[in-house]
């Protein structure tokens, strides 16, 4: 479905504080510049702050608080109140070590990558408030503060508008990165992820030396960034999914033993070929079904989507592996869905609740010892 949005910013002219001798066609052209300048300013550092969240917060506050020799020209560095207090700055370097100095070896990485999320959303809010605290309580009656952008039928405000977009451009290249980040812990060569956590900091301090100079510059390096990472997107989100699954599951259930048990009849999978109208790696939900078994894949928007896979022309079977297990589909369709090790010390009560074959134990014991070429590793293609 194709709709066309029109974007109309509006200037209150006819107030007397606003009362501008200028010819309307001048008023209109200021307003443009002021709102190109304004995204520049605020959509600019977007980029850097995706590849390493807590280091690019860091040194905006550190560029706020210590370069005031800089004269530095837009105001979300120099006239900003939230990159201004000191405890910020502290706070995002002190986390900044905490985060990456596990990333320098493959034995301690699996632990910071899995809380990567937590410091994107961390990112975001940081972002959200900067926007919040700097524009609302001081806003006064000028061209950039009542700026109003129409689309369609809904009125939002340039400040709700830009925080939207912010959230979804980090979301986007972070998801990229931690990917890229996964499939550098996968090779087998000591050093290169403590190279590769190096490089991240150097191309994000190098990104804000842009921003600082160039505001503009900085955004049309973060839109390109933006767009090559929109093609690839959906394909590595399927996978940052899964092995976020895989690998928070297993620490979940070292700080909470509890986690191991199942208690419902439900399982997060992961398919390892295209199935039905899935994917590969889609996240699904296996659930019995009065007629077999249904894979689930929940979307917030667009409506659920099923498949059935009747018990008279299907068969699963449960199987136990080193790094990741599996329910193998045969039939008339043939997959096999990958699930994290959670409940590896509970597969029989897990079986009995999703109805789902178990072989006997040697032949689990054979499989741990023996797993098939195509569920080594953590099985990303």
């Amino acid at each position: 479905m194709s709709a066309a949005i029109l974007f109309t910013f509006q200037v209150d002219t006819d107030s007397p504080d606003l009362a501008s001798p200028l010819p309307s066609g001048d008023l209109v052209a200021i307003n443009q510049i002021s709102t190109i300048a304004q995204a520049s300013e605020w959509l600019g550092p977007l980029a850097p702050i995706a590849i390493s969240p807590f280091f690019g917060i860091t040194i905006l506050a550190g560029v706020t608080q210590f370069g005031g020799n800089w004269n530095v020209p837009h105001s979300l560095i120099s006239d900003n109140p939230v990159l201004g207090n000191p405890y910020l700055f502290w706070t995002f370097l002190f986390l900044t070590i905490l985060t990456s100095v596990p990333r320098f070896t493959k034995v301690s990485k699996p632990f910071a990558q899995a809380i990567d999320q937590v410091e994107t959303y961390a990112a975001i809010i940081t972002i959200v408030l900067i926007r919040i605290v700097t524009v609302f309580p001081s806003e006064t009656a000028g061209i950039n503060e009542v700026a109003v952008v129409h689309a369609s039928i809904f009125t939002f405000s340039a400040s709700v508008l830009f925080c939207l977009f912010a959230a979804f451009n980090i979301v986007v290249i972070n998801t990229i990165k931690f990917f890229f980040e996964i499939m550098v812990w996968l090779i087998p060569v000591p050093f290169i992820d403590g190279i590769l956590e190096i490089t991240n900091k150097l191309i994000c301090a190098l990104l804000l030396a842009v921003y600082v100079w160039s505001p503009t510059v900085a955004l049309v390096f973060n839109l390109i960034l933006l767009a090559v990472g929109l093609v690839v997107f959906r394909w590595i989100n399927r996978r940052v999914h899964y092995i976020r699954n895989i690998i928070w599951d297993q620490i979940w259930c070292l700080i909470r033993p509890a986690y191991r048990t199942p208690e419902i009849a439900e399982l997060m999978v992961f398919p390892d070929r295209p199935l039905g109208p899935f994917a590969t790696k889609t996240r699904l939900h296996l659930r019995p079904h009065p007629e077999g078994w249904e894979l689930t894949q929940e979307r917030l928007i667009l409506g659920d989507k099923k498949l059935l896979l009747p018990s008279d022309s299907h068969d699963l079977k449960m199987l136990d592996a080193i790094l990741v297990n599996r329910i193998e589909i045969e039939g008339a369709q043939t997959a096999q869905l990958f699930f994290s090790k959670r409940y590896a010390r509970n597969l029989e009560k897990l079986s009995h609740l999703l109805g789902v074959q178990l072989p006997k134990p040697h032949s689990q014991i054979n499989t741990m010892i023996h797993p098939p070429a195509s569920n080594r590793w953590l099985n990303l293609p």
